[in-house]
């Protein structure tokens, strides 16, 4: 029979052994409440196709919407210039000046000689008078027989010998007056001045330079309006209409907006690569968009077609790298997906889901691609 001293150690053994089960069984997790406790609680939009008229972007170039040339229409020296590049010109404001000295030189003269060829005239219309009056009377006096045959022919002679003169010098008078006209002519075109209304451009022209007739020196182009050049695949062009309006991009890190408005379309399109060049019409009135510049033009297509689109709050990412997360049988899954317009709060999804997908909408930026989730409902 064990002592009572033997006895006691041997209870406190058994006493720890019964409460450290206890212990245990009450530190045990439960593996079907931590499993529920382990799902993220989310919100969900399930996605639908909706109809909508497709943007359709285009690359365009920018240019004026008139071009003028500057050329001269006579050949001389420049002995004045009177514009720079990027100013602004009204039709008609004069841009350089050629060496008219010799031309108003031959005006003076030309134009003395017409003086004296207008005296002369005026003394041979004189001498007109003079031999009809002697051609009147000898015809009196051959009529009475005072007068022979001999005297009546002489005196018919020297009248139309005055009137010969008369055509004679009136011809020289309205030669000379053609070329004092074509001189006066050739002295205003020695002031070259701006075809049309613009900022001038490609200057090409120094002062001292001798130009010839026709030699392109500068263009004025008219940049308020600016058009938008585009080139649009045959395919696409029924989507588009004279006076449609559009939207005119321009800018990589900043980008701006103008609005614009198809004005032309090509009747053809080119043999070689199919495409039909459009011209859009910005208004441009500050005259902050230059020719040359490279610009993006979205075009609402007449043509409507079915596109998806999500809830912005969905979308997690940046440009180039945007996802959502769909929810699969209960697990969150990232997909990729690639992004068109945003509207009113939604996103145009053009790749990446499809019609059906259930997308998270909450704890987008927590979640991970494999996280255990369940919906609540709102």
């Amino acid at each position: 029979m064990l002592s009572k001293k033997k006895i006691i150690p041997i209870l406190i053994v058994i006493l720890l052994l019964i409460v450290g089960i206890a212990v245990f069984k009450v530190k045990k997790p439960n593996p079907i409440a931590a499993a529920s406790s382990s799902k993220v609680s989310v919100k969900e939009y399930q996605v639908d196709s909706v109809e909508k008229n497709p943007i359709i972007t285009y690359k365009a170039s920018l240019e004026a919407s008139e071009e003028g040339t500057v050329s001269s229409k006579v050949s001389g020296k420049v002995v004045q210039i009177m514009f720079e590049n990027s100013q602004f010109v009204s039709q008609g404001d004069p841009l350089l000046q050629l060496d008219d000295r010799d031309i108003k030189n031959n005006i003076a003269s030309s134009e003395s000689k017409l003086t004296a060829s207008q005296i002369s005239l005026e003394k041979i219309q004189l001498n007109i008078e003079n031999a009809q009056r002697s051609y009147d009377r000898t015809k009196a006096l051959f009529d009475h027989e005072a007068a022979s045959q001999v005297d009546l022919e002489n005196a018919q002679t020297t009248l139309k010998n005055a009137q010969t003169d008369l055509e004679s010098t009136k011809a020289n008078i309205n030669s000379a007056q053609i070329d004092l006209n074509n001189l006066k002519s050739t002295l205003s075109n020695t002031t070259i001045t701006a075809p049309i209304s613009g900022v001038m451009d490609e200057k090409t022209v120094d002062l001292g330079q001798y130009v010839n007739t026709g030699v392109v020196l500068g263009k004025v182009k008219q940049i308020a309006p600016i058009d938008a050049v585009i080139e649009v695949n045959q395919n696409d062009i029924g989507s588009l209409a004279i006076g449609q309006s559009v939207k005119v991009k321009v800018g990589d890190s900043e980008v701006k907006e103008y609005q614009g408005t198809i004005k032309s379309i090509d009747p053809s399109a080119d043999p070689a690569s199919r495409v039909i060049k459009c011209k859009i019409e910005v208004d441009n009135k500050d005259q902050s968009l230059k020719p040359g510049i490279y610009a993006t033009v979205e075009i609402e297509s007449t043509q409507k077609a079915e596109t998806i689109a999500v809830p912005t709050q969905a979308l997690t990412g940046n440009e180039g790298n945007y996802s959502v997360l769909v929810d699969e049988k209960g697990v969150a899954h990232k997909h990729t997906v690639t992004i068109g317009t945003i509207t009113n709060g939604n996103v145009e999804i053009k790749s990446g889901l499809s019609k059906g997908d259930n997308i998270i909408m909450t704890n987008v930026n927590t979640l991970q691609d494999g996280d255990e989730v369940t919906v609540v409902k709102e």
